[in-house]
């Protein structure tokens, strides 16, 4: 009986230990490209690319969202579902870090994140769903130094530290006037014109005072 229950135990010990050893690490245990050389969809991505361009449909797109937001109805940009399933990644890499667990992850992908086998799984739990299903993430440069993880369609979150070391990069990609900046101006165009009239008018009403 006592020999059953040893083989049973080893049976299930070795079965665990199959199982983590399954996934390979040794892809993630070096670093990525470093930051500096990465694309330029890395520094201005293709949700950005397709909504910044000055055209109709997106500058419907940009009425509509202040309308609903204004209305109570969206209170934050779609982008953003994206932005938080980032920032949980990089709490639970730094979970993991804490906890001191090998390997060292440097870099990672979606197969470090949404396979069960992962040494990452305990500490996404529940399993991550990506908020949509163009949203692929990868990192960029050194996980356990200067790196960053990133949405390869919507980019990287843009509060972090190693963000705003390159910001002069993706301000660099990005255009100059785009539907966003265009339905700004748009909004606040009466007041552009409200504020030099009025200021005309006072100017002439302390002339005739003096």
């Amino acid at each position: 009986m006592i020999m059953k229950r040893h083989a049973l135990l080893l049976m299930m010990l070795s079965l665990c230990l199959t199982g983590f050893a399954a996934f390979d690490t040794a892809p993630y245990e070096a670093s990525g490209s470093p930051i500096a050389s990465m694309s330029a969809d890395f520094f201005y991505p293709p949700y950005f690319r397709e909504t910044d361009g000055l055209t109709l449909r997106n500058l419907r797109q940009e009425i509509r969202f202040r309308m609903e937001f204004f209305a109570g109805l969206r209170p934050e940009a779609r982008y953003m579902n994206c932005f938080k399933m980032q920032k949980r990644i990089v709490r639970a890499l730094e979970r993991y870090q804490a906890a001191g667990k090998q390997p060292v992850l440097r870099q990672l992908d979606d197969n470090l994140l949404f396979n069960a086998e992962s040494p990452l799984e305990e500490f996404l739990r529940p399993m991550p769903v990506p908020p949509t299903t163009r949203c692929i993430y990868k990192s960029a440069g050194d996980l356990a130094g200067e790196g960053m993880v990133y949405c390869v369609y919507h980019g990287p979150v843009n509060d972090s530290a190693v963000y705003r070391k390159y910001e002069h990069r993706f301000a660099a990609e990005k255009p100059f006037f785009t539907a966003f900046d265009f339905v700004e101006l748009l909004i606040f165009s009466p007041v552009l014109i409200i504020l030099p009239v009025t200021w005309l008018i006072m100017r002439k009403v302390l002339e005739k005072g003096r």
